[in-house]
């Protein structure tokens, strides 16, 4: 069995299938010699079956989740029933304008993964984005060994009802909370995740929010708050050493590791970097966590300058691009021109016509 036919990816549907059109056409011209599973759950079910080619279009449900964040537990939701399809070592969740243009990507990248005993690769969230979490794959491109890692262990739903739950409690109550007097309204919920909620609450509350006043350039006040889709995987696998992880790195400069002219601002980047804790910091504090190439340096689009589009790097060079904006952003530039940039990000002439 080659590496790529051990490949299944999953990605979830609302109003994405022109998106999802171009991002096959081009996983198809760079990846000829791989065979892949390709699953797509319709969460809003207007995915044309009639161009579904090589498409495995699974029916999403209605949200269980109803309130105003329900748009990230459906997503998550949509991905669970996902999972259930899966039956290849390696899965791929990621999103429709997220899009990978390196030639051969798919052998690649599991042939990397298994090499390097890796259980996890893919892109993180933005640096900039400074209320994500840092250091992990997000859902934009996660790609997962399942035999590392179970599936009955991955759950994709979010916790953002329980943080913004907790977020709108008094001081008093949190420290109750950490000392295990649960008020009845959340007696249901996990004690593990209420406890952890409210110190990152009274954190940000009472250390991080006044130091933002102070350093309004500097601290970010909800610095690493997200319980987004995908978090509870973040928080099982991210600090455990038996499971190895890589990264995609953005296009970024990081101004904690960027030369000054002057001497006292390098001092001060020194100091703040010795100084500040990751969770207060608005910079990532690894180094190698981005890089301030851009694709323009190597003569290809520049999707970052054009259209503040992310920009990720693999093994030193330019390997994929995400919309950001999603279908909104998608529309306001036009399919053609899409995939007239795509292309020519891929080193592809503009003549392949989509199905």
């Amino acid at each position: 069995m080659t590496p790529s036919s051990s490949l299944t990816i999953c990605t979830v549907s609302y109003q994405s299938a022109s998106l999802l059109d171009l991002n096959l056409t081009l996983t198809k011209e760079l990846n000829p010699a791989s065979r892949f599973r390709w699953l797509v759950v319709d969460n809003n079910h207007d995915f044309p079956k009639h161009e579904a080619r090589d498409f495995e279009v699974i029916e999403g449900d209605p949200c269980i989740n109803q309130g105003k964040l329900r748009g990230s537990y459906h997503h998550a939701q949509a991905l669970n029933k996902a999972l259930n399809h899966v039956t290849t070592r390696y899965v791929l969740v990621i999103d429709p304008d997220f899009f990978i243009f390196r030639e051969h990507w798919v052998n690649d990248v599991l042939e990397y993964m298994e090499r390097y005993n890796l259980s996890f690769w893919g892109a993180p969230y933005y640096p900039d984005l400074n209320w994500k979490r840092r250091y992990f794959p997000t859902v934009s491109c996660m790609l997962i060994d399942l035999e590392k890692v179970k599936k009955d262990e991955l759950d994709f739903t979010p916790e953002l009802d329980e943080y913004h739950t907790l977020l709108g409690y008094s001081t008093p109550t949190l420290l109750r909370i950490l000392m295990g007097r649960i008020p009845p309204q959340v007696q249901e919920m996990k004690r593990s995740i209420l406890v952890d909620i409210a110190r990152v609450v009274l954190r940000n509350r009472l250390v991080a929010s006044p130091l933002s006043k102070m350093f309004s350039k500097r601290i970010y006040p909800n610095t690493d708050v997200s319980r987004d889709t995908g978090f509870k995987i973040q928080n099982s696998f991210g600090r455990d050493a038996r499971h190895r992880l890589e990264l995609l790195k953005p296009s970024y400069v990081n101004d904690l590791f960027t030369k000054k002219d002057s001497f006292l601002m390098n001092l001060f980047a020194q100091i703040y970097a010795l100084l500040v804790p990751e969770r207060f910091s608005i910079y990532p504090k690894r180094r190698d966590y981005a890089t301030p190439a851009r694709f323009a340096d190597f003569g290809l689009f520049d999707l970052r300058g054009q259209f503040g589009w992310e920009e990720f790097f693999w093994q030193g060079k330019p390997f994929a691009m995400h919309i950001k904006g999603g279908t909104r952003k998608f529309e306001d530039v036009g399919y053609e021109k899409l995939r007239e940039i795509l292309f020519q990000l891929a080193g592809r002439q503009f003549a392949i016509e989509s199905n």
